[in-house]
């Protein structure tokens, strides 16, 4: 809005007040736009390590922890995300809900896919930290609680009661459809199944966050899920991209990794 200030020999100056729609649309721009570089760096990652690089999968991961944590520091610096407020907030419900997410996850992972061969020994306990538990953070970081960050930042927080959880909801999952739908199409053996499994089985999984605001009970979702994925299914095509073979990988494997 601008006013001019007059005097009796006329206009002094011009000023320009901001109203509130003025400010909002830049701070919702700059969510906006760290989310279109998030799901871009999501896509990235696996396209560059996976594909062109052709890492082994724990280096691919060491490589996937890296990016996605320090794109996601640097996110909260910025932006001066609140972690405290972000992880504290309705925790206890928070955490029920993903307890009980968990156990659903836990019994589909046994009862939908099959027994595959693991490593043993010291390196399975390794897995099952890396593979399983870090995997598992950095997954659910990336594809929900990045996200949910991003649309509670552009609504001021104003998700409280039916209405504001309802258009948090709202915002929140196309926003968890399409970085779960970039990430995946990064992974070579997603871009010729598709991604309708990831995207449903992390919609699932970010049931907590979307109830909550706190995206804390789906870490424990998402890392309960890869944990037993690693010692029930090791080799699995579906929870734990890349898929990996205790031993050598077979031929049409190898070429799918391009």
């Amino acid at each position: 809005m601008e006013r001019a200030l007059t005097t009796s020999d006329g206009p002094l100056m011009t000023t320009h007040t901001q109203t509130r729609s003025t400010v909002a649309v830049p701070r919702a721009g700059r969510h906006v736009g760290w989310f279109a570089l998030g799901s871009f760096v999501a896509f990235l990652i696996p396209y560059v390590g996976l594909s062109v690089l052709d890492l082994q999968h724990d280096a691919f991961y060491l490589l996937y922890f890296c990016v996605t944590l320090a794109l996601l520091g640097t996110y909260t610096r910025v932006e001066r995300i609140d972690l405290r407020d972000t992880f504290t907030r309705n925790w206890a419900w928070s955490i029920g809900i993903g307890v009980v997410t968990a156990v659903a996850l836990w019994r589909n992972v046994l009862v939908n896919s099959d027994a595959t061969s693991r490593p043993h020994g010291a390196y399975f306990a390794f897995e099952v930290l890396w593979r399983g538990v870090g995997y598992g953070i950095v997954d659910a970081l990336l594809l929900t609680a990045f996200p949910c960050a991003v649309a509670y930042a552009i609504l001021r927080g104003n998700a409280n009661g039916i209405g504001g959880r309802t258009r948090f909801i709202a915002l929140t999952v196309p926003l968890i459809w399409l970085i779960t739908a970039t990430y995946h199409l990064g992974y070579p053996q997603y871009r010729g199944d598709g991604v309708k499994r990831p995207e449903t089985g992390n919609t699932i999984i970010s049931v907590p966050a979307l109830l909550t605001t706190n995206p804390a009970g789906s870490i424990v979702a998402h890392v309960t899920m890869h944990v037993t994925a690693v010692g029930h299914a090791y080799e699995t095509r579906d929870y734990l991209p890349p898929q990996t073979f205790v031993t050598s990988a077979p031929a049409d494997a190898r070429k799918s990794r391009r």
